[in-house]
């Protein structure tokens, strides 16, 4: 093969290359999930204490990517914005202050390590995305709480919350200020559920003690 037949066939080689690498985009802009519910539910807290599970994570929501959707069963992300971290991870501390701040509980406790909770409330985050298929867009949380007495591994509750709030303009910040008042909003509907269950299950343990 003579130079010139070499040359091209190099070229075309490094062209299959480029073409077959992945393209990086560069994240200009990162967001945090940083809304809770400082609700207090009581002025008389209880010997209650919980158990706050890590939240897991459906698929697509593992990593900082930002979802959105614009067509039907069609899930994209932004290019240029992202979380700071997986949302599940952001939403972790946000549960756990509302749940303190409720003033309900004598601990809210966390980490695999706890030997003498009452109660272990686990999540799953099953979408956060920024749903352009409404004008103006909205933000879409859906959350699957479930509450367990610890002592004989009995589900007291389980049940989906969902929130779809509003974007104030259909851009990737207006998603992040939406996503925000949604995680608010989520709280603060997580923690009077989590109290309400404890509070009858434990009146219904009393009930059952008298009997």
């Amino acid at each position: 093969m003579n130079k010139v037949g070499t040359s091209l066939l190099m070229l075309g080689l490094l062209s299959n290359m480029v073409g077959c690498s992945p393209i990086h985009t560069t994240v200009s802009n990162q967001y945090k999930l940083e809304a809770f519910s400082a609700q207090k539910l009581t002025n008389k807290k209880t010997r209650n204490t919980i158990l706050v599970s890590q939240p897991e994570s459906l698929a697509g929501n593992q990593t900082e990517q930002m979802q959105y959707v614009k067509k039907p069963f069609e899930l994209n992300s932004f290019a240029h914005n992202a979380w700071i971290g997986p949302p599940a991870n952001m939403l972790y501390p946000l549960i756990m202050e509302s749940l303190q701040k409720s003033g309900y509980f004598y601990a809210v406790a966390s980490g695999p390590f706890v030997d003498k909770a009452d109660y272990r409330l686990d999540t799953q985050l099953i979408t956060l995305q920024q749903n352009y298929l409404l004008k103006p867009s909205v933000v879409d949380l859906v959350v699957k709480v479930t509450l367990t007495q610890i002592q004989d591994n009995r589900v007291i509750i389980s049940r989906i919350i969902t929130q779809h709030v509003p974007c104030p303009s259909d851009t990737p910040y207006g998603g992040v200020i939406a996503a925000n008042r949604a995680t608010h909003a989520f709280t603060a509907v997580l923690s009077r559920f989590v109290v309400s269950a404890v509070e009858r299950d434990r009146h219904k343990e009393s009930i059952s003690a008298v009997a």
